[in-house]
């Protein structure tokens, strides 16, 4: 186990060749076929109102434009990776800065674990029935560090996990021993990552997918007075996974509630929730020291 940074020469070097790869708004050839269609279709539409030669003069630039928008765009996303495996190594990004004026002078954000340091990956997929019989899902990608690794992983990262920077985002978080990362804004999808993964570092393990759910449907019928307390913690829950819209939008129409005021009562949820989870984890850390 080793943290670096993700600008070192040895990461750029390492992971410029990788199979694995997982980052952020993963452009395809696709993208670049309908950049170049929408610029034909400009084309013709300009030749047929006006003339072909300035349908011509005009379809170069944009044709250019296009395309080198798709191509940096391409690059943008390859800098903005979360985590990257190649030969039998795993590059977890913890967090990242918002703005490049940390570029300088930041903590290590990267921890390089090897395949033996690993004792598996796995899948958590959470069903999220926010209304009605068809659920929604949300998952993450759960790494299992080897027992050997398992106290330095915590020591060594919960203290960058937990800084308070506003210019920073914590893409990785620390629980029960486990690093799990929610797969909402990453490409390529979760289960063909853990197959490139497998292909690059053979020896890492993909343990059974973990499956749960939260039904949200029971909050929704029945009286009209405002949630319980386990009602609230699954508000609190859905809220946090990313369902804050469709939530407020049931609360305001099943609880009397303006849109505008059941956001903000989601918010006061998760505030509270978000509260007690810390002076849970404290007292819980005060125990293990009293111990």
């Amino acid at each position: 186990m080793k943290l670096v940074r993700s600008d070192s020469p040895e990461v750029v070097r390492n992971i410029a060749a990788a199979g694995a790869w997982a980052s952020r708004n993963w452009y395809t050839l696709g993208t670049a076929c309908a950049a170049n269609v929408l610029a034909l279709l400009i084309s013709l539409t300009v030749s047929l109102s006006v003339s072909v030669r300035v349908a011509a003069w005009l379809s170069v630039p944009v044709l250019l434009s296009l395309n080198g928008c798709v191509l940096w765009r391409v690059k943008a996303s390859h800098r903005r990776w979360v985590l990257v495996g190649c030969a039998d190594r795993l590059y977890l990004r913890l967090f990242a800065w918002r703005s490049g004026d940390h570029a300088d002078d930041h903590d290590p954000d990267v921890l390089l674990l090897e395949a033996s340091e690993i004792t598996s990956m796995s899948i958590k997929t959470l069903e999220v029935f926010v209304y009605g019989p068809e659920p929604e899902h949300a998952e993450w990608l759960v790494i299992e560090p080897a027992q050997a690794v398992a106290g330095d992983v915590a020591k060594h990262i919960r203290p960058l996990l937990t800084a308070t920077d506003p210019d920073q985002t914590v893409l990785v978080s620390h629980d029960e021993g486990r690093l799990t990362i929610e797969w909402k804004w990453w490409r390529p999808a979760l289960r063909v990552f853990l197959q490139q993964v497998v292909r690059e570092c053979p020896s890492v393990v993909i343990a059974p997918e973990e499956r749960s759910e939260l039904d949200l449907n029971g909050i929704w019928h029945g009286n009209r007075e405002k949630p319980n307390a386990q009602q609230r913690q699954m508000l609190g829950q859905a809220t946090r996974l990313g369902f804050g819209c469709e939530c407020a939008q049931r609360i305001s129409q099943y609880k009397h509630m303006s849109f505008r005021k059941a956001s903000a009562y989601l918010v006061d949820i998760v505030r509270e929730e978000s509260g007690l989870n810390q002076h849970t984890e404290q007292k819980r850390e005060q125990e293990k020291d009293d111990g």
